[in-house]
C-alpha cells in the first residue's frame, strides 16, 4: 500500500481527557446490570434455594442483608428505584465507534463547558418498571435532539418512552439494551408522549400500525459508541464531550449502588461512598448525559435521571469526571440533526497536516502545501518526504460523512477510512460519520505515511450527506486499474457525484469546495502526492 495506516506513539504518562477530575481506574467486573430494583434479583434468589445447598445459600443471603443494613442501606428505598439498564461488553462493540478529533493545542479547543438541559422536557418518572433505557434515549435524548433542531420548548416535544420500550423491552418489564433502543429510534422512530403515554405497570400494550407508520417522521440519523478506539471496556471522555458540545446528547448506561439510589434528594453532585463499589451489581442505570463543565465540582458531567424531581436537584444530578469513568459502562452519542434538507449546500475545507514525533508525543506541525490541478485533482506543492506522517483536516458546514479511498501500487485501490477490520475487509468497527461541524482533524492515534514505493501516491477523500457502501465503491473503482484513478471513482460514484462543484486551494495549501445547494450527494477530491 503505497499510503500505509500507522499507529502514533502511546505516551505512557498521558492522562486520560477528563478536564481536570483526574482517572480513577476500573475495578470490579462488569456486571450485566437489569432489573427494577431489589425485587429483580428473586427470580434468581428463588432458583438458588433448590436443591441440597439451599441452607447455605441462605446463610450467604442472611449475612449479605446483614451487610447492607449494617451499612445504613434502606432496603425498602431501594427497591421503589427501578433501573433497567442490561450492560454487556458484547452488545455494545455491536455499534459503530466514533472517531474523535485529534489533539491539537494550535486550534479551537472544546469550550470549557456546554448545556443542553434548556431542550430537555420536564423530569419524570418511569415508577416500578425497569425502562430506564426508554426514558433516557427516548424522552430525554430524542426529544433533546429535536427540540435543538426545531427551536420549540422540549416539554411539547417530548417523545414517549413507552412507545420505545413497549417493543424492546425484555420480558418481565425488567431490562433492555441500550443499543436495542438506538437502533429502534434510528430505523422505526419515535412518536409523541402524549400519542402513546406511559404506565409502569404494564409493558405488554402495542401501539397499533397508524403510530408506527407516524413514528417513521421522527427517525433519528443514527449513534455511534463513544468507546476509547476498539476498546469496549474504557469510555472515551472526550467523545462524550464533543458530542454535548454540539448539541448532541449522550445515553449511557452506569453502574449504580447504595449512595446513588439512597442519598441524593436535593442534591447537586454525586458523591460515592465507601460501600457503593460494592454494591454495583443492584443494577445498571441508563442515563442521558445533557452537559459538561470543566469547572463545576473540578470538573463533571450534568446527567439527567428517570426518578422523577425529588431525585437529585430536580431530576438532574453532577458527577465528577472520575467518578464517570469509573461508574460507566457504556456510552452512545446521538447523531446531531441540525440540519434535515437534502438540498443544503455541503462545503469544506480539507487540509493534510504534518506529524512528528517528540519522544511519545504526535506534534502537529504545518499543512502540506496542495494547489489546484484541475478539476477536482490536487497536487503536493513539493515533494514530501518517504516515511513522514500526515493527518487530514477537515472543516465542514454541515453533517456529513467521510472516507479516504487510496491507489495501490497494481492499480486497484483500498480503503483507509474507515478502517476495515482485519478479520473481514468488508467490514469496519468506525462510523465515517462526521457530526461535529467545523474543525476535525483525524485520525486520532494514527497517522497516514507515504511509503517508500514509486515517487507518486494518490488518494482520495469523499465528502457525502448521506452514509455510502465504501467497500461497493472500492470495488468498482478497483475494476479497470489501468485507466485514470480518479476517473474510476468518479464513475464508481455514479449519479452520487455531485457535478456542478467549485474546487480551489487556498493559500495556505488547503483545498476548498462549494457544492451549492442542488440534490448532489457526495464530492471527491482527488489528491496526488509527489514523495521522495
Amino acid at each position: 500500500m503505497p499510503i500505509r495506516m500507522t499507529d502514533d506513539p502511546v505516551d505512557p504518562n498521558q492522562r486520560s481527557d477528563d478536564g481536570g477530575g483526574g482517572r480513577r481506574g476500573r475495578r470490579g467486573p462488569n456486571f450485566p446490570g437489569g432489573g427494577g430494583g431489589l425485587g429483580a434479583l428473586l427470580p434468581l434468589i428463588l432458583g438458588l434455594m433448590k436443591g441440597k445447598k439451599g441452607i447455605f445459600l441462605l446463610l450467604i443471603l442472611a449475612a449479605g442483608v446483614f451487610f447492607l443494613f449494617k451499612s445504613g442501606c434502606n432496603l425498602n428505598q431501594l427497591a421503589k428505584l427501578a433501573t433497567g439498564g442490561m450492560l454487556d461488553p458484547k452488545e455494545f462493540e455491536k455499534a459503530k465507534i466514533y472517531e474523535p478529533l485529534a489533539d491539537d493545542p494550535t486550534r479551537p479547543a472544546l469550550p470549557e463547558s456546554a448545556n443542553l438541559q434548556r431542550f430537555a422536557p420536564s423530569v419524570g418518572n418511569q415508577g416500578e418498571q425497569g425502562s430506564c433505557v426508554a426514558w433516557s434515549s427516548a424522552y430525554a435524548a430524542r426529544t433533546i435532539l429535536e427540540s435543538a433542531r426545531t427551536g420549540s420548548d422540549g416539554e411539547n416535544l417530548k417523545f414517549s418512552p413507552a412507545f420505545l420500550y413497549n417493543q424492546i423491552g425484555l420480558e418481565g418489564c425488567q431490562g433492555s439494551y441500550i443499543i436495542r433502543a438506538m437502533e429502534f429510534m434510528t430505523q422505526r422512530g419515535s412518536v409523541p408522549y402524549n400519542d402513546f403515554q406511559y404506565d409502569d405497570q404494564d409493558c405488554s400494550r402495542q401501539p397499533d400500525q397508524r403510530l408506527m407508520s407516524d413514528a417513521q417522521q421522527f427517525k433519528m440519523h443514527g449513534f455511534n459508541r463513544l468507546s476509547l478506539g476498539d476498546r469496549n471496556d474504557v469510555i472515551d471522555m472526550h467523545a462524550v464531550k464533543e458530542n454535548l458540545a454540539q448539541g448532541a446528547p449522550v445515553v449511557i448506561g452506569m453502574m449504580v449502588g447504595q449512595s446513588f439510589m439512597q442519598s441524593m434528594k436535593g442534591q447537586d453532585v454525586w458523591e460515592p461512598e465507601s460501600g457503593d463499589e460494592n454494591m454495583m451489581g443492584f443494577g445498571g442505570h441508563a442515563m442521558c448525559v445533557v452537559g459538561y463543565d470543566d469547572n463545576k465540582y473540578g470538573g463533571a458531567f450534568l446527567l439527567m435521571n428517570s426518578w422523577g424531581p425529588e431525585w437529585g436537584n430536580n431530576g438532574f444530578a453532577w458527577v465528577h469526571y472520575s467518578d464517570f469513568n469509573f461508574y460507566v459502562r457504556e456510552a452512545y452519542g446521538l447523531d446531531p440533526m441540525h440540519s434535515s434538507s437534502s438540498t443544503a449546500s455541503l462545503a469544506c475545507e480539507i487540509g493534510l497536516v504534518q506529524v512528528d514525533y517528540n519522544e511519545q508525543k504526535a506534534v502537529l506541525g504545518n499543512y502540506i502545501s496542495l494547489r489546484s490541478a484541475g478539476g477536482n485533482y490536487f497536487r503536493t506543492e513539493a515533494p514530501v518526504k518517504m516515511g513522514s506522517h500526515f493527518k487530514v483536516e477537515v472543516k465542514n458546514n454541515s453533517e456529513c460523512y467521510i472516507y479516504v479511498f487510496g491507489k495501490e501500487t497494481d492499480g486497484t485501490s483500498y480503503t483507509l477510512f474507515p478502517y476495515p477490520t482485519k478479520e473481514d475487509p468488508t467490514k469496519t468497527r468506525y462510523s465515517p460519520f462526521c457530526g461535529i461541524t467545523g474543525y476535525r482533524l483525524f485520525p486520532k492515534d494514527k497517522s497516514m505515511t507515504p511509503d517508500s514505493i514509486g515517487t507518486r501516491d494518490v488518494m482520495a477523500i469523499v465528502v457525502s450527506k448521506e452514509e455510502l457502501n465504501w467497500h461497493e465503491i472500492n470495488q468498482k473503482i478497483s475494476t479497470n486499474p489501468q485507466l485514470d484513478y480518479g476517473a474510476r471513482l468518479n464513475a464508481a460514484l455514479g449519479n452520487k457525484l455531485a457535478r456542478n462543484v467549485r474546487f480551489q486551494s487556498s493559500g495556505k495549501g488547503t483545498m476548498q469546495f462549494n457544492a451549492g445547494s442542488d440534490n448532489s450527494i457526495a464530492v471527491a477530491c482527488i489528491v496526488e502526492i509527489d514523495k521522495r
